[in-house]
């Protein structure tokens, strides 16, 4: 029988640097039926170039180029371009193990999404790397999405360490949104978890995620623009969550806006108090808020002052917690 092709979508955008070690990671692969498609995005220091030299190193990689349109219109293209029975996405400046393809494939049969395990690579402003964590699932091996969904929600956001049926992406017409500018994979696995039950854990194949230093500033990441995306994806995963985990969906609703509580409150400059607590109020009215004895009594505590309108303590809490970090 023969063995079922994998579609490898990596987009490139100005990562000259690190991209010839990505591309070498999956030459390296133990399993050799998969193409690559390397999507340049309008690189201007020379990934462009590199891309078309890599290509000529392997007939399995194919490269693509774009005007700069953002890491979305890359996986959209790349999606439009594959041939494979199944689709994996890496990012330019990750690697991944030799076996990673292997092991996906095998775990293949038993369910629509297989996951992999993240290692957490944390390097310095001179290249060198000073720390290394790898991820713990918390979730049974195998079973079914909906039922564990709250064990792997930590799992489920980002495209990466996932092998997804192709059929499923075109059968529905799966593509990443483009008018986000965060979120947007989420939004992606949301509407591709809509069509599936079940879900395979395979931890020896391993993603390794970079964390590279820099000194850009969170208000440059972080805007009232990409608030509004957060809110636009809370609004469907709020959907998706009642229709598909009716038992949980609350605890998870919670959870993700706890975690939006944290992320806005380390915004400073141009993002201020008085911003945050509009963006604090918006959360907390977005729709009701149950306290859960399954969250801990910090997140309880929390959802009490949210339901009785006391933003401010809110906004003090977590504005202070993030200088002390």
């Amino acid at each position: 029988m023969e063995k079922p092709l994998i579609s490898i979508i990596i987009p490139v955008y100005n990562v000259k640097e690190q991209l010839t070690e990505c591309v070498n990671s999956i030459l390296e692969q133990s399993y050799e039926q998969y193409e690559l498609i390397l999507v340049d995005d309008g690189s201007t220091d020379g990934s462009s170039e590199l891309c078309d030299q890599l290509a000529k190193i392997s007939s399995k990689i194919h490269v693509i180029h774009k005007k700069n349109g953002g890491v979305s219109s890359a996986r959209n293209i790349g999606l439009d371009t594959a041939c494979g029975e199944f689709v994996v996405f890496v990012d330019s400046d990750d690697i991944i193990s030799n076996t990673y393809l292997e092991l996906f494939i095998n775990a293949s049969t038993e369910a629509d999404l297989v996951i992999g395990s993240l290692q957490d690579i944390y390097v310095d402003g001179n290249g060198c790397i000073y720390k290394k964590k790898l991820r713990k699932h918390k979730a049974p091996l195998k079973g079914n999405l909906f039922e564990e969904y709250y064990s792997l929600i930590d799992w489920l956001r980002g495209p990466v360490a996932k092998l997804y049926r192709k059929s499923i992406i075109d059968e529905h017409h799966l593509r990443f949104d483009e008018s986000l500018s965060v979120a947007e994979d989420q939004v992606f696995n949301f509407s591709y978890y809509r069509f599936i039950t079940s879900y395979k854990i395979e931890e020896d194949s391993l993603y390794q995620y970079f964390h590279y230093d820099t000194k850009i500033s969170l208000s440059t990441l972080y805007t009232e623009k990409t608030f509004s995306d957060d809110l636009f994806k809370m609004e469907i995963e709020y959907s998706f969550l009642k229709e598909h985990c009716p038992t949980s969906y609350n605890t998870i609703y919670i959870y993700q806006i706890i975690d939006l509580l944290n992320k806005y409150a380390a915004l400073e400059d141009n993002f201020t108090t008085s911003s945050y607590y509009k963006c604090v109020k918006r959360l907390a009215t977005l729709h009701p808020l149950v306290v859960d004895s399954i969250l801990s009594s910090k997140k309880q505590l929390i959802v009490c002052l949210l339901q009785m309108k006391l933003y401010w303590i809110v906004v003090v809490y977590y504005r202070y917690k993030f200088r002390r970090r």
